[in-house]
């Protein structure tokens, strides 16, 4: 049996259980530990609840992760339109890219849950600013997805490549690999040897600046007279 403090501790706890909190538990067990890891039974121990209490409030897993990716989405800041298409997508790629550095695991929401609501502002704005660039439908809907991808990819490979490292640690990782790739035998990769001093020159954005500019210009190029 349960003593009469631990029974008065979760009522309290079932008494303070908001859709809120639960959206705030939810977002803070992905972030740790991904989205395979959030289930309401999870969700509702961080809470001091039971899984069925937060039923209350959310209707399932389901619902609950596309809570989690509205509020996710929610961070992304909404540049003003400037009228220029490419300016604009230039403006959206920056403002994702910031956010999935942030938020990895939004990268993983946002291409599992395609069509669910806390994406959609995010797409509208989207596909906004390729249908003024004078694009059709389908070549709107793959060159936002075109944009996606690099976005997404790009943001992914910065947010945890090098084994997740970031600042002094990462930046000393790098230059040992640098020192490697330089000390390589020309004669058994003759193409490395020649690129050595430029692959890891340059920031992260700078390589990101650059696949932008090479994905638009493609972007320009197809577009209708």
């Amino acid at each position: 049996m349960s003593s009469p403090e631990s029974s008065i501790a979760h009522r309290r706890a079932r008494a303070s259980l908001t859709r809120e909190a639960i959206v705030t538990a939810a977002v803070t067990l992905v972030e740790e530990a991904g989205v395979d890891a959030l289930t309401m039974r999870a969700v509702g121990e961080r809470l001091g609840a039971g899984a069925m209490s937060l039923y209350r409030h959310v209707s399932g897993r389901e619902e609950l992760l596309d809570l989690v990716l509205a509020r996710l989405v929610s961070e992304i800041p909404d540049t003003p339109p400037s009228g220029d298409w490419r300016a604009d997508a230039e403006a959206l790629a920056r403002d994702v890219r910031a956010v999935l550095l942030r938020r990895p695991s939004l990268t993983v929401l946002l291409t599992s849950r395609t069509g669910s609501g806390g994406g959609l502002a995010t797409l509208e704005r989207a596909l906004s600013i390729f249908r003024s660039a004078g694009f059709g439908p389908r070549d709107a809907a793959f060159a936002n997805h075109a944009l996606g991808n690099y976005v997404a990819g790009a943001a992914l490979w910065e947010a945890v490549g090098l084994a997740g490292t970031t600042g002094d640690e990462r930046r000393a990782r790098a230059s040992a690999a640098a020192e490697e790739t330089t000390a390589l035998a020309a004669g058994t990769y003759p193409s490395i040897a020649w690129a050595a001093p430029a692959l890891f020159a340059g920031t992260a954005e700078d390589r990101f600046e650059f696949g932008l500019t090479l994905l638009l210009d493609g972007l320009a190029a197809r577009r209708a007279p």
